[in-house]
Formats: C-alpha cells, structure tokens, sequence
C-alpha cells in the first residue's frame, strides 16, 4: 500500500487528538473492547501508537503496534521512550499477511479503509486472522458505509469530506482536516456488503456494527446539540467480529 503519511505524520498525529477521537472515537472503541486485562493484543494500523497506548491501559499485558508508514512507527516509538508502556512497534504491511504471533484481541482503526482494491482488502482481514486465536476478537474502525459525502456538516469538527470517485462496492473519499495547517488524506469507504463478504472468506463471524455514542466528558464540554450532526450522519462506525474457531 502506498505510504500516505510520510510528509505529514505529525500534522496527523496532532489532528488525531481532536474532540471526536477524545469524546467519541476512543470511548466508543473502549467499550466495544471490553474487559482485555492480561491479553496480548496487536494493533494494526497504529499510527503513532493512541490505540497501543489504550489497550496497555486497559491493562493488555502485551501489545504490538504495527503500520505501514515508517514516520508514524518512528514517532510512536519516541512516545515510548519518553513514556514507557512496554509497547514494541514494528513497520509492516497489513496486506502483506505476515505473521507477527497469536493474539488474544486485534484493533484495526482506520486500516481497511486503505485497501484500494477488494483483493487488498480480503488480504487485509485475511492476515488479521492469521494473527489472532480462535474466539479472538476484531474490533475496527471503519468509515461508515452509510456516510452522505459532500455536505460539509462535519466541519464544526475539524475536517470535511468529499467524494472522489465510485465503484460498485466502494467509494473513494478525500478527507481535508482544516486549521493552521490545511492538509488532507484520500481512502476507501467500502459497503457493508464488502466487509461482510471480506470478513467471512477471513473466517470471522459475529459481526456487529456499533455507532459512537458521545462520552459523558464530551456532553459536559460541548452540551448535547454540538455533537448532533456527527451523530446524524456519522463518518465512522465501530465494526467488530470474532474468529471462527477451527
């Protein structure tokens, strides 16, 4: 896959620490979890580690981070040796399948939505499986399927999004985050129909879409009317599933 972040890690890195990743992307993960105190857990697509950081939190007793972009490796590892977790990070290609180990719990947020093609994407949650027990679970996210590109209404929130091209199973999305330094990223929103056909070939069942829903944190902030447009038409979903057992 192609390395979209090599020239502009830290301007996403710091983009990543928004309202909607603090008061809705993380909490909603974090529930979606559930109890992973004492699993070992690989974290795909970790970018500078916010994620890896979470599971070792929630009490994980091993993690790995593993992404793509060797800028985003090299600061999350930074983070690290200022503020030691434990954490190893590693640069590879989820669509490669390579096998890292056998985890208890994967988190994947924000990788499928990389995949340009359906093979690449097929791979993708092929090589997750790979790397997970059987009963481990998934959880993703993963730009939500049901988003209405183009009208702007997530700008309150940093960002906007636009439509850039179509398949019959997906839609190529250029997302622009706005403030001192305009930048942007492009990415796959790929149907509902794509991901549960991705997932069962990968093995996985019992899958569950899940909305974010707002932190208490972030009502007392914001108050409640702030965060309606996000929740009306939601750019992101919460995409979980378990590995069949052999």
């Amino acid at each position: 896959m192609k390395d979209q972040y090599q020239t502009i890690s830290e301007q996403y890195s710091h983009a990543r620490k928004d309202d909607v990743t603090n008061f809705l992307e993380t909490p909603s993960v974090q529930s979606a979890l559930g109890d992973v105190a004492g699993a070992s857990a690989v974290d795909y697509a970790c970018g500078t580690g916010h994620y890896s950081r979470l599971l070792k939190r929630l009490g994980a007793r091993n993690v790995l981070g593993v992404d793509l972009s060797p800028a985003m490796i090299e600061t999350a590892r930074q983070e690290e040796n200022e503020k030691s977790l434990g954490i190893v990070y590693k640069v590879a290609d989820a669509a490669t399948m390579a096998v890292f180990g056998s985890f208890d719990v994967a988190t994947a947020v924000f990788l499928f939505n990389y995949a340009e093609d359906e093979q690449t994407l097929n791979r993708m949650f092929q090589s997750v499986a790979a790397n997970i027990k059987p009963d481990a679970r998934l959880v993703a996210v993963v730009p939500n399927p049901d988003f209405i590109n183009g009208r702007r209404d997530t700008l309150p929130y940093g960002f906007f999004l636009e439509e850039i091209g179509k398949g019959p199973m997906h839609l190529r999305v250029r997302m622009t985050f706005v403030g001192a330094e305009e930048f942007s990223i492009e990415f796959t929103q790929w149907s509902r129909f794509a991901y549960d056909s991705a997932l069962e070939q990968a093995g996985f069942a019992d899958v569950q879409w899940t909305p974010f829903a707002v932190s208490q944190q972030g009502i007392e902030r914001y108050g409640e009317e702030f965060w309606k447009a996000i929740l009306d038409n939601p750019k992101s979903i919460v995409l979980s599933a378990r590995r069949k057992a052999v």
